[in-house]
């Protein structure tokens, strides 16, 4: 494989991201070594990911550290005097041990059944949570490519009303070579109680619904309708989760 056929192959986005298998990463460890182009391309993804993970970092509160250590000694103490416990019925309780035997080899496979099933069910869980991480992983790098491609613009709508309250502000990553729209969910405030966010595309002076924005989706970026005559966005406020057919109040807006 030549080296423009290997940067394009994704191999690289997903070293960084460690989905890599043992074989794809001596591969790529082999690559790095004997083609600084590669070492090129991955040091700009390493940086992109690291702009989207600055952007989105969110430091946990002051408190966190003190109560995690505080819990951590409860807990300490809790098990030890729990041990003591335990050995002192064991040593009391064995001139019965032998009348107890038979009773405790039938509780011991009823538990051992339950405790099969209950690893069947975690592993159950650890597979889907594996599938829904690969998936997240998967879009994340299609984002990635999208932000280092030069052709991508990225379009702040801001107030749409001098008169408004407070700033507010969103981003929007629009390129038109890949027919592309991705919406940063995270630069957008959250709507009144009650409220929801709908896309717009303004299109010769007129609005054209993009779809609702989804604030609870768990990934970073929502994938909008690519509309190549829009000539700006918007954002309105509406009261239905389903929109209405024309803005209600115009929130923040920008140009293309």
């Amino acid at each position: 494989m030549d080296v423009k056929s290997f940067i394009a192959s994704g191999i690289l986005e997903a070293y960084a991201l460690g989905q890599c298998t043992l074989e794809e990463r001596m591969q790529v460890e082999r690559m790095l070594q004997t083609h600084p182009e590669v070492r090129a391309e991955l040091d700009a993804i390493e940086q992109a990911l690291e702009q989207i993970a600055q952007v989105h970092a969110v430091p946990p509160p002051s408190h966190v550290k003190e109560a995690l250590l505080q819990r951590v000694q409860a807990e300490a103490g809790t098990l030890t005097s729990s041990a003591d416990r335990r050995l002192g019925r064991w040593w009391s309780a064995l001139p019965w041990a032998a009348a107890l035997l038979l009773g405790g080899a039938l509780l011991w496979q009823v538990n051992e059944r339950s405790h099969l099933n209950e690893q069947l069910r975690l592993l159950e869980q650890q597979r889907a949570d594996c599938e829904k991480r690969n998936q997240q992983n998967a879009r994340l790098q299609e984002v990635v490519a999208l932000l280092r491609d030069p052709n991508t613009q990225a379009i702040v709508l801001s107030n749409a009303s001098k008169e408004a309250s407070g700033k507010v502000s969103a981003t929007v990553w629009h390129n038109a070579v890949r027919a592309e729209t991705v919406l940063d969910i995270n630069s957008l405030p959250a709507p009144p109680p009650g409220y929801y966010f709908q896309f717009w595309a303004i299109i010769e002076g007129k609005p054209v619904s993009m779809g609702m924005v989804q604030l609870n989706s768990e990934d970073t970026f929502q994938r909008l309708p690519f509309l190549p005559e829009a000539q700006a966005f918007a954002i309105s406020v509406e009261d239905k989760p389903q929109g209405n057919n024309t803005p209600t109040q115009v929130l923040m807006v920008g140009k293309i």
